[in-house]
């Protein structure tokens, strides 16, 4: 994704999680994740950061423990591609479709994600989720990349409009024996000026 390779791959993330327990928080919860990339990609030098955080509010004595929440997500992308460095952050194992959308068009790289989440369980073994995404580039220098992390949804253009689109996921999760589980959901993209502003 970043040209032809002028040497090895190695690099080093660090990272840091911290977790907010609800019942010991009156029912509200928070998530911070942090993490800082460094090394070489492909011989250039990588200098990366994402980060996630994400608070929320839990109906704990109601019987469908409903809960809603807002989150943020960053991932840094590459601002010069001829320079020799790289600033996108290298998305690792990524499952990205359970963070930042079901329809895998996004990773955790080269990304502002604001999201809204509303969830409930009308039975114990029945979860319905409600899902809104926002997604625009970090920078428009950088490509936007697909969930696997590698694949380009367009080609660079850096007077492109950095909204990407938005996101609605509706998904009901049934939990039918000890060993399956399934999964039904409807989701919906609406494009933004960006993919107009590159074909």
């Amino acid at each position: 994704s970043f040209g032809a390779a002028r040497g090895d791959t190695d690099f080093y993330t660090f990272g840091t999680l911290w977790k907010g327990d609800p019942k010991k928080l009156s029912g509200f919860d928070y998530t911070t994740e942090m993490a800082f990339q460094t090394g070489q990609v492909s011989g250039r030098d990588l200098t990366a950061f994402a980060g996630h955080w994400a608070t929320g509010y839990n109906w704990l004595k109601h019987s469908w423990k409903p809960r809603f929440g807002i989150q943020y997500n960053y991932g840094s992308g590459d601002s010069n591609a001829a320079d020799g460095d790289i600033g996108t952050f290298q998305n690792l194992y990524p499952t990205n479709h359970l963070f930042y959308g079901y329809m895998d068009t996004t990773a955790w790289q080269n990304v502002h994600n604001p999201q809204v989440n509303f969830s409930f369980m009308p039975t114990p073994k029945m979860k319905v989720m409600l899902d809104y995404h926002l997604y625009w580039n970090a920078n428009n220098a950088d490509a936007w990349y697909r969930a696997n992390g590698t694949t380009r949804v367009r080609g660079i253009n850096p007077n492109a409009n950095s909204h990407a689109g938005c996101e609605l996921d509706f998904t009901v999760n049934a939990k039918l024996s000890q060993h399956l589980d399934m999964l039904l959901g409807y989701s919906h993209f609406f494009a933004g000026a960006y993919l107009a502003d590159t074909g």
